[in-house]
């Protein structure tokens, strides 16, 4: 064997195979019988990191405040699309009016954090825990999740993208992969080299490594066996091409439960007018490309699109808005109840001076927590959702209403 001969130990190529390929879950969690997975509910969370300017997305014209505070920023009512007579959809975000208009997507306005921290750093953190300043907690709120579940199988949680979303991160390991094509066992496991690996794990490697390796390979294998074909066209992005990628995952019934993406790029403290636009209609042209790809699978998959935090009500001098409070979240799919905005007690909290968090924010009535309780007792069936929510009593009381 060519490397162990060069003087790298077993132990070092193991780790570096280990590395090139698929990431990997514990065997013990994976012996559990992955069952029903043809009907079982998913979640896709999708985290839009760098804060996204819900004012601008979803913008209040019916609040008379707004087009004062954002005179060249600001969207005037025949730009967008209008959705209540109070509120307008962004155009670039045209996509997904269709999907609202049919009910399967819903909004949240006024959402946020409950923490004041204006550090994207910190804010993401807390989002993907679902433990607002509580900086000890380490575990992701959707693997606390999956630790509930008595049927997890090695795909149950999977990450699509360059790094494992915090969010799956904790006591169940999950899968992290790039993509579904680089992922599959390719030239790297292939005969004589895959052969010559497993030669190598025989003859006295560690037992843990072992064990893990074997299952990379059967987790390759199982990743080249997963159908991509699709008559829905996505468009030529980054994030499209992980949507279809989870869209593959779940039809393929092999078990998903979870799914983590990100998409970066919404922190406009500049020239927002220009650059919004691109990445609002990425992700529009994008999910909705998705939902429709799903099929008969969109009725048990929920996408949640959340940020860390949102913008200033005021424009800046820059053409853009500052690190904010309040923002927007979307869901979709899953049986929700679409076609609405959703506020806390249907009230919206104004953007006059005195109704602004710290004076310059929009207010957060809806706690992001709340909504994540919702969809754990709703969707998921979780009995007891603040079990999963350090810190948080899950009050039924306090869910807005997303399913009907």
């Amino acid at each position: 064997m060519r490397f162990i001969e060069r003087g790298i130990t077993r132990r070092e190529l193991l780790r570096g195979a280990l590395g090139s390929a698929v990431a990997y879950a514990v065997p013990a969690l994976w012996t559990r019988n992955a069952a029903a997975v043809d009907t079982a509910p998913v979640l896709v969370n999708i985290v839009l990191r760098g804060g996204v300017d819900g004012l601008s997305l979803v913008a209040p014209h019916g609040d008379s405040n707004y087009a004062l505070l954002r005179p060249t920023i600001g969207l005037a009512p025949g730009a967008t699309y209008d959705l209540d007579g109070f509120f307008g959809l962004h155009p670039s975000l045209g996509a997904l009016e269709p999907l609202y208009r049919d009910g399967s997507l819903a909004i949240v306005h006024a959402v946020g954090s409950t923490d004041p921290t204006r550090s994207h750093f910190k804010a993401q953190d807390y989002l993907e825990t679902a433990a607002p300043g509580q900086r000890n907690v380490t575990q992701g709120w959707m693997n606390r999740w999956l630790a509930t579940e008595s049927t997890v199988g090695r795909f149950a949680g999977v990450t699509i993208g360059p790094t494992r979303a915090l969010s799956l991160q904790g006591a169940v390991e999950t899968a992290s992969f790039v993509s579904l094509d680089t992922s599959q066992a390719g030239d790297f496991l292939q005969e004589p080299r895959r052969v010559a690996l497993e030669e190598g794990f025989r003859a006295g490697a560690d037992a843990q490594i072992e064990t893990a390796a074997q299952q990379m390979f059967a987790m390759s294998t199982d990743i080249a066996a997963i159908s991509r074909t699709t008559t829905v066209v996505y468009p030529g992005t980054t994030f499209a091409s992980e949507l279809r990628d989870a869209a593959a995952l779940i039809k393929a019934s092999i078990g998903v439960r979870a799914v983590a993406i990100d998409l970066a790029g919404w922190d406009h403290h500049t020239e927002a007018n220009t650059r919004l636009p691109i990445t609002a209609e990425d992700f529009s042209v994008a999910l909705e490309a998705f939902h429709r790809d799903l099929g008969s699978h969109a009725t048990r998959t929920l996408v949640l699109a959340t940020t860390e935090f949102g913008r200033t009500a005021a424009e800046n001098g820059g053409g853009g808005s500052d690190h904010g409070h309040g923002s927007v979240l979307f869901a979709l799919g899953g049986g929700v109840r679409g076609g609405r905005v959703h506020l806390r007690g249907g009230l919206w909290p104004g953007l006059a001076p005195a109704d602004l968090h710290e004076g310059r924010d929009l207010a957060v009535t809806t706690d992001f927590r709340d909504v994540f309780a919702e969809v754990l007792r709703r969707h998921l069936g979780v009995a007891d959702p603040g079990a999963l929510l350090p810190g948080f009593v899950a009050n039924p009381s306090n869910e807005l209403g997303l399913f009907a």
